[in-house]
């Protein structure tokens, strides 16, 4: 039976301020790509989907990933860990794309690197990628919520509306809200990440459609990064629902709330290649059964294909709002 518009993982923490409990997810070491390999960089929100998905993943039982039948490889560079990397094998190293603004600024103009075959990317194609002629291709569901630290002197629950005055500096102490006595910090990604871009975007909706002018008070933090949030019992973040589930030492709040797809972004050419069809379109490993858990491993719910109601892999240049899952 297909699911839509609201994911099991999403609804389970919409039910109160759930504390993390799974221990964290180990960074990978850089690849080391050959030439004929299928290269991707950007979201940090999706790193781990793309890991288990080229490479499979071990709970209890191995489900293997797109790797260990393809010979070319999937191959994904995490957006955090050196300061460069080596896309493809006898290549010069470049800076390591953090984000995936900064993944898509590979695939088209100035930045254009022809040893990027794809970028992941958790917001959807501006209208400059789509004008470059950029397509994203959906795969999975994930939530955005306020997180804060397990103990932290927020509210449990904070909603768009005092969400708008938080980043805006109307409120400046979680008191103002119901919340026990302190100065608020809240913090915001980097620039480049789709997460920060998303966020943005729900803060000018939540406005009335007016952008927010960012406080003085908030703070840059590299996306989905606990660790600030949990060391300050003041901060607040937004904070991928599926990236929450191999986090630490925070809890999500009860209120605001958003649904979005995750995509992987290519350019116009790539659509006819053969590993595009072998790998990201309708018919590919990521939008079959065998991709499936190793999708909710990494805490997302899989996009059902158009067969079942769904959007997985049809490239689109719009921002997809089907949720149907498997």
């Amino acid at each position: 039976m297909k699911r839509s518009r609201v994911s099991i993982i999403l609804a389970s923490v919409l039910t109160g301020v759930v504390a993390a409990s799974i221990a964290a997810t180990p960074a990978y070491a850089d690849p080391t790509p050959q030439v004929k390999d299928i290269v991707g960089v950007g979201s940090d929100t999706t790193e781990f989907a793309l890991n288990y998905i080229a490479d499979g993943r071990r709970a209890g039982v191995f489900s293997p990933g797109y790797n260990a039948s393809a010979s070319a490889r999937l191959v994904s560079f995490d957006a955090t860990g050196s300061s460069t990397v080596v896309l493809k094998a006898g290549t010069t190293a470049i800076t390591r794309p953090n984000g995936s603004g900064a993944g898509k600024a590979l695939l088209y103009g100035a930045g254009n690197n022809t040893n990027v075959n794809f970028a992941r990317s958790s917001s959807s194609l501006s209208s400059a990628e789509v004008a470059a002629g950029l397509w994203q291709v959906p795969f999975a569901v994930d939530g955005l919520k306020l997180a804060v630290a397990s103990t932290s002197n927020a509210p449990a629950s904070i909603s768009a509306a005092q969400m708008v005055s938080i980043y805006n500096g109307t409120f400046t102490n979680w008191s103002q809200l119901g919340g026990a006595n302190g100065v608020i910090v809240p913090q915001i990604p980097q620039t480049g990440s789709g997460t920060r871009t998303v966020f943005l975007a729900q803060l000018q909706a939540a406005n009335g459609g007016t952008p927010v002018t960012l406080a003085g008070s908030v703070v840059e933090v590299q996306e989905h990064d606990a660790a600030p949030i949990a060391a300050n019992p003041n901060a607040v973040s937004p904070f991928s629902t599926g990236r929450f589930l191999t986090a630490t030492g925070i809890k999500l709040t009860g209120g605001w709330t958003f649904q979005r797809a995750l995509y992987n972004v290519v350019r116009t050419a790539d659509l006819t290649k053969p590993y595009f069809t072998s790998l990201f379109a309708a018919d590919g490993f990521i939008c079959s059964g065998s991709a499936q858990p190793l999708i909710e491993a990494a805490g997302f719910q899989q996009l059902s294909v158009a067969a079942d109601g769904g959007a997985c892999g049809v490239p689109t240049q719009a921002a997809v709002t089907n949720f149907t899952v498997n």
